[in-house]
Formats: structure tokens, sequence, C-alpha cells
């Protein structure tokens, strides 16, 4: 009887512990495309810093809250008046050229550049044209990006 009884409880631990649930199914499945080597270029990563900063950025001109949106997008975003003293190097070498373009004449594009090995900055400025046809550069918003958030997130599509 007792040998019964101890095959019947080793029979119902077998049984019991081998199954994994759907959400730890998931979970596995989601941490094994995390660590799976994806060959991305350079051009593929500055193009989808250009699509997510722009996608910001329309959030941003809907006068939405610039912290929810940044929380949700996963950056940072920084707005920046030329003559700012809480400008960072970058952030002021940009402004200036978006000033200087605008004394030259040129057109004024959005940027993205590469900031070490990790983040990108998106930059975007925002001018006005006054009725005599003069423009002034009220700043720019500046968006930075983790470069492991954009092939993580190319990786998913």
């Amino acid at each position: 009887m007792n040998k019964q009884l101890l095959i019947f409880l080793a029979l119902s631990l077998f049984a019991c512990g081998g199954s994994l649930t759907d959400e730890q199914r998931k979970k596995m499945r989601e941490g094994s495309e995390q660590q799976a080597i994806v060959k991305i270029t350079d051009a593929q990563i500055t193009e989808a810093a250009f699509s997510k900063g722009r996608a910001v950025m329309t959030g941003l001109t809907s006068h939405a809250v610039t912290d929810s949106i940044a929380e949700a997008a996963r950056v940072k975003i920084h707005w920046l008046e030329p003559g700012a003293k809480h400008a960072l190097e970058i952030e002021q070498q940009l402004i200036d050229a978006y000033i200087n373009s605008v004394i030259v004449g040129t057109t004024m594009h959005d940027n993205v550049q590469k900031i070490g090995v990790d983040s990108l900055l998106y930059t975007q400025a925002v001018v006005l044209i006054r009725p005599d046809s003069s423009v002034e550069v009220k700043g720019t918003w500046n968006i930075w990006m983790s470069k492991r958030q954009l092939i993580l997130s190319m990786a998913k599509k």
C-alpha cells in the first residue's frame, strides 16, 4: 500500500512540474527576441531617429504635455531658446547653426546627430515669419533618444 501511494505521489509531482503558462511563454519569447542578433545599418538607425523625432514633434504641436509625450516615447525632450544659459554645448551649436542658416537664407530642416555611442539627438527649429518676410528662430525642440531603444523598436516591426 505504501509502495502504491509513493508511486502515485511521484507521478503526480512529475505531471505538474513540466508546463509553462502562456504568460511565461510570452516573457521567454520577448526575452529571446531582445537577445537576437540583428544587423542594422547606421542609415537605418538614422532614418528611425528621424521617424521617431517627427512623430514626437506631431504630438508636441498638438499642445500636449511634454513630460507625458517623453515618457510614452521613451525620449527626453528639451526646449531651447537662443541665448539660453541651460543649453548643452551640442544644443547651443545646433541652435547657432539654425540662426546662421536664417542669416544666410538657406532652408532649415530637422536634424539628427549621433551623440557618443549610445544616443541620438533629433532637433527641429521653430521659426516665426514676420509680415515683412523676416525670419526669427524662436527656439529648437531637442529630442534625445537611446540608440538601443530605437534598435529594439525597429526589431519589433
